[in-house]
C-alpha cells in the first residue's frame, strides 16, 4: 500500500499545480533595435517590399525564382546583397536572369568562410502585371553531385534593389505622383476643420495603399509656416476647406509645384477618392474634380480562397525544402480574429518507391502532418490557434522527399504546388495575443480617430501611414470626438495627453496621472514618478475592441522620437511586439510587453479554482484507488 499512497500523493500534487498562472509581467524586447542603414543609398530592402531578403541556393543548375513588385512608371535598378555561407563550391558563379531566362548579370562565388557584397544591374528585367521575376542559378565547374554527396550551396542575404524612373517637376494631376517617391507632405494648417482632418487622414490611408509595398513616408504638416519647396523625391499637397470642390496644380513645372485640394464638407473628402488607385493618371490636365464617389468598403467575409489571398507557391524538392505562404487578415474585413481553419489542397509528383512527407506549421504550432503517396493529391485541414494569430499570419510547409534509388541524381525531384482553391476560414473575436500583433487587422473595415487637439493630428497620420504599410487593404479612419468614440464598438485611435483615457476608465498599460507620474499595469501594478515626461504609443483591449493610444505628456517631441524609432526598425510597425513602445526623458526608446502582445497565458480564475482543483484531485484519487483495487482483486483471483 506504500506504492499506492505515493501514487495518490503524486496525483493530488499534480492536480493542485495545474492552472496556477498569474498575470503577465512587463518584459522589454531588446531585439527591436533600430537598424543603422537599411541598405545602400537609394536601395530598398526586400523585407520592405514584403519579400524575404534571404535566399538559399542548394545544388547547381537549380533555378530559384523571386517575384519583386514594381510600381507603375518605374523600373528596378540595381540588385544588391551579400553572398556567403559557401559550402562545396569549387569554382562557381551566380547568374541572375529574368522570367524569360534572359541573363541580366552574374557575380563570382567567394571562397568558403568568406562573405562578399555583390551588385547587379537588373533594369532590363521583364515586368508582367507589376511584377519582375528574378531567377537565381548557381553554376559550378566542380564534379557533378548526387543525393549521396554534399551538394554545393550558398546563401544570399541583405537583398534589396533600387528603382529608377522619371520624376520631372509636375505639370498635371496625372504626373503629380510618380511611381516612386521618398516622401509626401500634406499641409492642413494649424487649425484644420473636421472636414479637413477627415480628408487628410483619408488621403494618408489611400496614398499609403497606393504606394504599398514601398514604404513611402507620408506626413501631415499642421504648422503655419510657408510651404517648403518640393524635391525630385518629395511632393506637397495642400488641403483647404472652401471654394470649388476640385484639385489643381499650382506652380506647375517647377519644384515649388503644389497640388491644392478644395471643397466644403463631404465634397472635400470626395476629392481625395480620386487617389483610391491610379485612376488619377487619367487627369492629364492641371486640374480635375471628383463629382461622385461610392463608399469604398471591403466586403466582410469569413472565408477566402488561397487565390483571393494571393497564397500561391510551388517547390522542387530533393531532401528537405520549406515553402512559405501567408495571408493578411485585413483582407477578410472582420476586425480581430481568434483563430482560423486552413483547408489546404495541393498537387505533387506521385511518390512511387521513395518516401515523402509534409509538415505544416504556423509559428511554433504544428497544424498538420501527412505522408505523401502515389496519389499525387493532398487534402488536409489544420487550425491556427489564437497564439499564432497576428495581422499577417505566416505558414511554413516543410516538405521532405527521399528517392528510392541510392545516390539518386540531383534532378530526381518531387514538384509540389499549392491549389489556389484551398481556403482559409477565420473566426472573429478578440481572444488572441492582443497588443501590436493584432494591428492593423483590428482596425478593419474601419475605425474611429479622436484627437485632443488639431495640432496633434499629424501623430494619428503617422500611425495610419505605418500601419497601412503592413496592410493589403486601405485603412478607413473616421474622425469623431472622444466622447462619441467611448461608446462605440469599433476600434479606436486616440491621440491625447492621457487624461481622456483615465476619465473613461480605459485600462491603458501606461496611464499618465499627476505630472511625470504614471500608472503601469501588468504584474505588479505600480505608480511611478519618473521625474520626466514620456512619449508613448500603446495598444490595449477595452470592451471587446482594440484601442491604439498615442500619448504625450509635456514634451511631444518624445512622441516624434517614438515614431522615428518605429520607422527605423527592420520591418517598421511589423517589428513591434508587446503592447507599449515609449521614449523617456533621455530620448531612449523601449518596446515593452506589459499585458498584451506576448505569448498567451491562462487568465487567473480567482479563488474558486481551489475548490474545483481539490474536487478534481479527489476524483482523480478515487479513480486511481479504484484502478489499483481492481488490479489487485484480479491478481488474487488468478492466484486462486
Amino acid at each position: 500500500m506504500k506504492v499506492l499512497t505515493r501514487a495518490v500523493t503524486a496525483v493530488a500534487v499534480a492536480g493542485l499545480a495545474l492552472g496556477v498562472s498569474g498575470p503577465p509581467v512587463a518584459l522589454a524586447d531588446p531585439a527591436n533595435t533600430v537598424v543603422a542603414g537599411l541598405g545602400a543609398a537609394g536601395q530598398i530592402r526586400w523585407e520592405s517590399l514584403g519579400v524575404s531578403e534571404r535566399l538559399d541556393l542548394i545544388g547547381e543548375n537549380q533555378p530559384v525564382d523571386v517575384s519583386i513588385p514594381v510600381p507603375a512608371g518605374v523600373r528596378p535598378g540595381r540588385l544588391t546583397g551579400q553572398v556567403g555561407s559557401v559550402v562545396n563550391v569549387a569554382d562557381g558563379r551566380i547568374e541572375v536572369m529574368d522570367g524569360r531566362d534572359s541573363i541580366l548579370g552574374s557575380f563570382p562565388v567567394p571562397r568558403e568562410a568568406e562573405s562578399k557584397p555583390f551588385s547587379v544591374n537588373v533594369s532590363g528585367a521583364e515586368i508582367v502585371d507589376g511584377t519582375a521575376t528574378l531567377r537565381f542559378v548557381l553554376r559550378d565547374r566542380g564534379p557533378v553531385a548526387d543525393s549521396c554527396s554534399q551538394p554545393p550551396s550558398l546563401s544570399l542575404t541583405q537583398l534589396g534593389n533600387s528603382f529608377t524612373g522619371p520624376t520631372p517637376n509636375p505639370r498635371t494631376v496625372s504626373d503629380f505622383l510618380p511611381g516612386y517617391l521618398d516622401e509626401i507632405v500634406i499641409r492642413v494648417g494649424p487649425s484644420p476643420t473636421p472636414a479637413e482632418q477627415q480628408a487628410a487622414l483619408t488621403l494618408v490611408a489611400e496614398l499609403t495603399r497606393l504606394y504599398r509595398p514601398m514604404p513611402v513616408r507620408i506626413d501631415l504638416d499642421t504648422s503655419g509656416a510657408p510651404s517648403a519647396k518640393g524635391a525630385p523625391g518629395r511632393r506637397v499637397i495642400e488641403i483647404s476647406e472652401g471654394g470649388k470642390a476640385a484639385m489643381a496644380v499650382k506652380n506647375p513645372g517647377t519644384q515649388a509645384a503644389v497640388l491644392a485640394i478644395g471643397g466644403t464638407g463631404e465634397e472635400l473628402t470626395r476629392q481625395v477618392d480620386l487617389f483610391a488607385d491610379r485612376r488619377f493618371t487619367l487627369a492629364q490636365t492641371d486640374s480635375a474634380a471628383t463629382l461622385y464617389a461610392t463608399p469604398n468598403r471591403t466586403e466582410s467575409t469569413d472565408i477566402k480562397t488561397f487565390a483571393q489571398l494571393g497564397m500561391t507557391g510551388e517547390a522542387s524538392v530533393l531532401g528537405t525544402t520549406t515553402l512559405y505562404a501567408g495571408f493578411d487578415v485585413a483582407r477578410f474585413a472582420v476586425g480581430p480574429i481568434t483563430g482560423a481553419r486552413v483547408h489546404l489542397k495541393a498537387r505533387y509528383t506521385p511518390v512511387v518507391g521513395g518516401e515523402a512527407s509534409i509538415l505544416v506549421r504556423s509559428g511554433s504550432t504544428v497544424l498538420a502532418t501527412r505522408r505523401l503517396d502515389e496519389s499525387g493529391v493532398l487534402d488536409l485541414t489544420g487550425d491556427i490557434p489564437a497564439e499564432s494569430v497576428t495581422s499577417n499570419v505566416g505558414m511554413a510547409l516543410e516538405l521532405r522527399y527521399v528517392p528510392d534509388q541510392e545516390c539518386a541524381p540531383m534532378n530526381d525531384r518531387m514538384t509540389f504546388a499549392l491549389d489556389p482553391q484551398s481556403t482559409v476560414t477565420v473566426i472573429p473575436g478578440v481572444h488572441n495575443r492582443g497588443g501590436f500583433p493584432v494591428l492593423p487587422m483590428a482596425f478593419t473595415p474601419d475605425f474611429d480617430v479622436a484627437v485632443d487637439s488639431p495640432g496633434h493630428l499629424r501623430y494619428a497620420a503617422q500611425a495610419i501611414n505605418l500601419m497601412g504599410q503592413q496592410s493589403s487593404e486601405t485603412l478607413r479612419p473616421r474622425i469623431t470626438t472622444f466622447d462619441a468614440a467611448v461608446g462605440s464598438g469599433t476600434g479606436l485611435l486616440a491621440v491625447g495627453g492621457g487624461t481622456e483615457l483615465a476619465d473613461a476608465a480605459m485600462p491603458a498599460p501606461v496611464l499618465p496621472g499627476a505630472p511625470n507620474t504614471f500608472g503601469i499595469g501588468g504584474s505588479p501594478e505600480t505608480d511611478v514618478d519618473l521625474s520626466g515626461p514620456l512619449g508613448v504609443v500603446q495598444v490595449f483591449t477595452h470592451n471587446a475592441r482594440t484601442v491604439l493610444s498615442i500619448t504625450g505628456t509635456g514634451d511631444w517631441a518624445l512622441v516624434d522620437d517614438t515614431f522615428n524609432h518605429i520607422r527605423g526598425l527592420p520591418n517598421r510597425w511589423a517589428s513591434l511586439t508587446g503592447d507599449v513602445v515609449a521614449t523617456g526623458a533621455a530620448h531612449q526608446t523601449v518596446n515593452l510587453t506589459v499585458r498584451e502582445g506576448g505569448a498567451l497565458v491562462n487568465e487567473y480564475p480567482g479563488d474558486p479554482w481551489k475548490w474545483w482543483a481539490v474536487l478534481s484531485s479527489a476524483v482523480g484519487v478515487a479513480v486511481a484507488i479504484a484502478a489499483v483495487v481492481i488490479v489487485l482483486m484480479r491478481r488474487r483471483r488468478r492466484a486462486r
